[in-house]
């Protein structure tokens, strides 16, 4: 029995090895996992104005956690402002098409130690639920399940490919084929854990934000507001010679 057992614990074993996925932005620039996106990003500007955070974890080692306004915050989760609920409607305003396909995007920005800056995202996983500010750490018990990673499925990460904190690093794209059936006021948990024994935490924060097209600065419309000031008056002009040109032709007679 003994035999059968460890027989079938190394089928087991050799399956779920075989079925996991790694998505490698290491030495990669994307990958797939379950139907969603990974894709590594270069710099990005991660002010409020351009990003909009819902969710930031940090410990050494191990870390995890989900977003929720409840307190206390669960797992590793930062008490911030930054930390708090979303709801569908939310994450709808960051649609994109990737080909056929529409999707919801998410910015992921990482911060590891220059020394150490792999790190390792071993699950992901989204829940929707009616009910929001939940803080149980029992994360299957929050509402239903939109998406997850399988057994053994990873992305790997390095924070040295651009500059650490503030710069974001990959961008996440969940379908939103996933949430069908989920009213827009609905609250998305989001719960991430990184940090394996090859690829653990050891710096700052682990912040998660919704990918939404910022509004262009008023600066920005100036040149454009030029131009068609520009062609008005152009035309006015001419629209004014053309009809002096006429008056003077008819005095001529």
């Amino acid at each position: 029995m003994l035999a059968a057992a460890l027989i079938a614990a190394g089928v087991l074993f050799a399956t779920t090895s075989a079925q996991a996925t790694i998505v490698d932005l290491i030495h990669g620039d994307s990958g797939t996992i379950n139907s969603a996106l990974f894709d590594f990003t270069t710099a990005q500007p991660t002010d409020t104005g351009n990003i909009q955070p819902f969710l930031r974890v940090q410990t050494n080692g191990v870390e995890q956690g989900d977003n929720t306004s409840g307190a206390p915050v669960p797992f590793d989760g930062k008490i911030d402002p930054w930390t708090h609920d979303l709801t569908l409607a939310n994450l709808q305003a960051t649609t994109v098409m990737v080909g056929n396909t529409s999707y919801f995007k998410l910015l992921l920005d990482i911060n590891q130690s220059n020394s150490h800056s792999l790190l390792s995202l071993d699950q992901l996983q989204f829940y929707t639920s009616p009910t929001g500010s939940q803080t149980t750490t029992n994360v299957s018990s929050i509402g239903a399940l939109r998406y997850s990673f399988s057994p053994g499925d990873a992305v790997y990460l390095d924070a040295s490919r651009n500059h650490g904190s503030g710069s974001g690093d990959m961008f996440a794209y969940l379908p939103t084929s996933a949430f069908a059936g989920t009213s827009s006021s609905d609250f998305v948990y989001v719960y991430c854990h990184f940090g394996s024994t090859t690829y653990p935490s050891n710096g700052g924060f682990e912040g998660w934000s919704r990918a939404v097209a910022p509004i262009p600065e008023a600066g920005t419309f100036f040149p454009v507001i030029g131009l068609i000031v520009a062609v008005f008056s152009t035309y006015e002009l001419r629209r004014r010679k053309i009809k002096q040109m006429a008056r003077e032709k008819r005095l001529s007679r």
